[in-house]
């Protein structure tokens, strides 16, 4: 989680745990004071899930208003879930003793050890893809 914390701190963000039964939110970037906060009663690798996701906001600068077209918001909403994915994979990858060659990557495994919904299925399929695109650029 420390990583986690220093990846945010480098893009100018603080993370900020909250508890409370009444909503559903499990985070939020707030951009006007560079918060990012954190339901504390979320499992572990969600959670890590929660916070990557909004410092994918933070990232890409993401405003959030409701005045947004909703468009424009599932646009903030695939790309914060891209950077979060990206950072996931990368430290999946980094689990292996080798760069494993593509045919050699389970998606559904990668899904499971990191409990992504299938709705999240097209975007481990994007990055994986970009990794297959890299790794045959390298041999």
């Amino acid at each position: 989680m420390s990583k986690l914390k220093e990846l945010a701190r480098e893009l100018g963000a603080k993370i900020v745990y909250f508890s409370t039964n009444e909503t559903e939110l499990k985070g939020i970037y707030i951009p006007d004071v560079s918060l990012i906060y954190v339901r504390e009663d979320v499992e572990s690798v969600e959670q890590e899930n929660v916070i990557l996701h909004e410092i994918g906001h933070c990232n890409y600068n993401h405003i959030h208003y409701d005045c947004h077209a909703k468009m424009y918001s599932n646009k903030q909403e695939s790309e914060a879930n891209y950077y979060m994915i990206s950072y996931r994979f990368n430290e999946w990858l980094s689990l292996w003793d080798f760069a494993p060659e593509p045919n050699e990557i389970s998606i559904e495994q990668f899904m499971k050890a990191y409990h992504f919904e299938n709705k999240m299925r097209w975007i481990c399929e994007k990055v994986i893809e970009e990794y297959a695109s890299s790794f045959f650029k390298a041999i």
